[in-house]
């Protein structure tokens, strides 16, 4: 299910813990490789923060996923566990 911004715009987050109310989103340089397409991204990310149901958005590299994958899990997983209540996960 898609989030809806304030203004009715539907935006498709690249993973979304609907329930802690965490967006993770993977930047990769070919996708923002333009002006135009950056502009259009901060765009997207302001209209995501505006959605009632986000609390919390990571943000990370496609080098993180394929370089640093255990550390971006870790940072994931202490997000969540910092929005549900619970300590940190370290």
């Amino acid at each position: 299910m898609p989030l809806i911004t304030q203004a009715g715009r539907r935006l498709f987050p690249d993973f979304l813990f609907r329930e802690q109310g965490l967006v993770v989103e993977i930047e990769g340089y070919r996708w923002h490789g333009s002006r135009d397409q950056h502009q259009r991204d901060t765009v997207r990310f302001n209209d995501m923060m505006s959605c009632t149901e986000v609390r919390h958005i990571l943000r990370f590299s496609a080098s993180d996923v394929y370089r640093r994958p255990g550390k971006m899990i870790r940072d994931i997983r202490g997000a969540l566990a910092h929005l549900s209540g619970g300590q940190p996960v370290s």
